[in-house]
């Protein structure tokens, strides 16, 4: 597998870690801005605020290279399967953030208490059923011709679709930054 072929795994991988990283705080380091220190792993607020972007970003970072470095050693006959799965995992984002909207806008409209809506079970369960269907009507030679051409723009729809589930860590700090 050659550089080209690498770098969407690294992209994919890397919005998968970073969504892990920033959803339950795996950061390799926290700075604190007021004190200018820096402090290994994710550490409590001293004084002002904590800032665990960097962290995340490196964390993430570091996975993603594992991730590419152990797919740059795969044969090329598994080259197919590589493309086939990080359509999935493209196909499965998107289709949770779907799922995700569709349960709240129910939760928050039914005259009676759902709670099963605002798990994060339902969304995710009813999203890989709909990935799992959606991949039997999408055969191996659609992902190969659409592969080329997509390259880069896989991962960043990935990308947004993890900003945007990772919202409510955005809004926050936007205000924290105004003020």
């Amino acid at each position: 597998m050659t550089f080209y072929r690498a770098f969407p795994v690294f992209s994919t991988a890397f919005a998968v870690f970073y969504l892990i990283s920033a959803t339950f705080n795996y950061a390799l380091f926290t700075y604190h801005p007021l004190l200018h220190e820096i402090d290994l792993l994710a550490q409590p607020v001293k004084a002002g605020p904590a800032m665990y972007w960097y962290g995340w970003m490196t964390t993430a970072a570091i996975g993603a290279l594992a991730v590419a470095a152990v797919g740059t050693f795969l044969p090329s006959r598994w080259e197919l399967w590589i493309q086939r799965a990080i359509t999935f995992a493209c196909v499965y984002a998107v289709l949770y953030m779907i799922a995700n909207a569709i349960a709240l806008f129910i939760y928050d409209r039914a005259s009676y208490e759902l709670e099963f809506l605002k798990h994060p079970a339902t969304p995710a369960i009813a999203a890989l059923v709909a990935t799992v269907i959606a991949s039997f009507f999408f055969p191996s030679r659609w992902t190969q011709r659409l592969w080329s051409g997509w390259t880069g723009l896989i991962p960043l729809g990935v990308m947004l679709v993890f900003v945007y589930l990772l919202r409510g860590w955005f809004i926050p700090s936007v205000g924290l930054i105004l003020k």
